[in-house]
C-alpha cells in the first residue's frame, strides 16, 4: 500500500503543476510573418537583376567581354592612327600647295624643311 501511495502523491504532483499554467500567447504579428516566410515572394526585376549580378560566372563573362572590348579598341585606334600618319604624309605637300596658292601659308619662326 505504500507502494500505492506513493504512486497518487506523485500523480498529483503532476497534476498540481499545471495548475499555474497560463494559455502560450505568440508575439506581435506572427501570424502575419509566418505567412509572409511560407508564400512564395515575387521579387522584383532590380533584385533579380542584381541576383545575376552576384553570380561568379555571369561576372567573369562580363570581365572578359569588356576586356576584349577594350583590346579591340586599343588595337582599331592603333591602326585608324597608323592610317591617319600615312595619309598625312602622302597629302602633306598637297595642302602645302594649296596653302600656297590661296596665300595662307603661316609665316614661323623655326624651319619646317627636313635636312637629309
Amino acid at each position: 500500500m505504500n507502494k500505492n501511495n506513493r504512486n497518487e502523491e506523485q500523480i498529483d504532483e503532476i497534476l498540481n503543476s499545471l495548475d499555474g499554467v497560463k494559455r502560450a500567447e505568440a508575439p506581435p504579428f506572427f501570424y502575419a510573418r509566418l505567412q509572409n516566410k511560407l508564400l512564395p515572394r515575387q521579387r522584383s526585376s532590380m533584385v533579380v537583376l542584381l541576383g545575376y549580378l552576384g553570380n561568379p560566372a555571369f561576372a567573369l563573362a562580363s570581365l572578359t567581354f569588356f576586356v576584349l572590348l577594350n583590346v579591340y579598341a586599343i588595337t582599331s585606334m592603333e591602326s585608324t592612327y597608323k592610317h591617319a600618319d600615312t595619309i598625312q604624309t602622302t597629302t602633306s605637300p598637297s595642302l602645302q600647295t594649296f596653302a600656297e596658292e590661296y596665300d595662307l601659308s603661316v609665316s614661323t619662326l623655326y624651319n619646317e624643311s627636313k635636312n637629309k
